[in-house]
């Protein structure tokens, strides 16, 4: 397998990640808060809305990574990005929420292609030694986006309401797609080189055993990012009566510890061919999660809600670089394009279910106690660690 990049672009791939997350994560804490007041959602109707992207995203995540081939992976990837500029114009001008429904379906096709793009090629530009540096680099970048993304947010919001905020962060969506122009013309494409596409779906059936359990285990602790992120600026707002800016602000411990966990992978280094810390790491990560679920959920005071959202971000940091790369080390490059299709369409499920379990369930008890519940989800994913420590012995 030629690599598809050299350094340079890698720094180019990186910045377009850092501005992507910055642009989604600038919307997280503010978009739940915009549904509920300015277009005049239900508590119930902002779970479901919400969570379309996500359900949109797993249903078009595989079948998008089918057909893509090695020539046209930064076309799609720019289309993806584009859909992603659309869709947030789509939030700024809805004029009710099924409007902004119909853009939050649309703004879940360009997650499925971009993270799925993104995340293969930091992956397959790495030798085999080199894979948990490679991808541990390209979620230090996006990190640097989910923290960036509040911060920025909270500045406009000073300055601007939620919905020209909105559009404000379409603008820097644009801003997105220049590096990925850029990086197209500094791509070489050997002549002889394949126009096959990135993986044969029929080549999945040697996906190994061992690449299941990364999978669940991301599966599980999605239901911990949905409710955070959309039932979280809901539960600050109408439980402890934050304004918007603050609620952003106060979200930034979450992304903060998130950042700072990616930086500590980046120093530790950890292999997954041979170091079983990969393994402990995401168990603790996992009951982080469902600790902080249940400080969240339960909180009756800021002090306890911001040390939820700090538990919560470690577990974010955590999780999502060492799972992608117990996946890409487990599998050849040839499926790699699929195996991380199946990772992130793991995500995008439980991120769909789990807000419309809370939607369902704030009908018969408090959103507080809904949203506490969600800790038994991560807590699951314990039984796929069990199952990797079992194989590593075995190794």
């Amino acid at each position: 397998m030629k690599r598809l990049i050299d350094a340079r672009e890698l720094t180019l791939l990186n910045f377009t990640s850092f501005l992507f997350q910055t642009t989604y994560f600038l919307l997280i804490p503010v978009l739940p808060i915009y549904l509920y007041r300015d277009l005049r959602a239900s508590e119930q109707e902002v779970g479901a809305i919400l969570s379309m992207a996500a359900l949109t995203s797993a249903l078009t995540r595989i079948p998008c990574s089918i057909r893509i081939n090695r020539r046209n992976v930064l076309k799609v990837l720019a289309l993806g990005l584009w859909l992603n500029v659309i869709s947030i114009i789509g939030y700024g001008v809805s004029w009710n929420p099924y409007v902004f429904a119909f853009f939050r379906i649309l703004y879940g096709v360009g997650l499925a292609i971009n993270y799925t793009l993104l995340l293969t090629i930091a992956s397959m530009i790495a030798e085999s030694s080199e894979i948990e540096k490679s991808i541990i680099s390209y979620t230090a970048a996006i990190a640097l986006g989910f923290l960036i993304g509040p911060l920025l947010g909270v500045v406009l919001r000073e300055l601007i309401e939620l919905r020209y905020l909105i559009l404000a962060t379409a603008g820097l969506g644009i801003v997105t797609v220049l590096p990925i122009i850029s990086l197209r013309k500094r791509l070489k494409m050997e002549k002889h080189e394949s126009a096959e596409p990135l993986m044969e779906y029929r080549g999945f059936i040697s996906f190994k055993s061992m690449a299941v359990h990364p999978i669940m285990i991301y599966f599980y602790y999605s239901f911990s990012a949905g409710a955070i992120w959309t039932y979280g600026p809901l539960k600050a707002k109408l439980e402890f009566g934050l304004a918007d800016q603050f609620i952003i602000l106060f979200f930034i411990i979450f992304y903060f510890t998130a950042f700072s966990g990616r930086i500590f992978l980046l120093k530790l280094k950890p292999s997954s061919s041979e170091d079983r810390k990969v393994i402990w790491f995401l168990m603790g990560s996992l009951i982080s999660a469902a600790s902080g679920l249940l400080l969240i959920g339960l909180s009756r005071n800021l002090t306890l809600f911001g040390f939820g959202l700090f538990l919560a971000g470690i577990a974010h940091g955590l999780v999502f670089p060492l799972t992608a790369s117990l996946v890409a080390f487990t599998l050849p490059h040839d499926i790699r394009v699929l195996g991380n299709a199946f990772l992130l369409t793991a995500f995008d499920i439980g991120s769909f279910i789990s807000p419309f379990l809370i939607s369902l369930m704030i009908g018969i008890m408090p959103l507080s106690h809904a949203f506490a519940m969600i800790l038994l989800f991560p807590l699951m994913g314990l039984f796929n660690i069990k199952k990797l420590l079992r194989m590593y012995s075995r190794n």
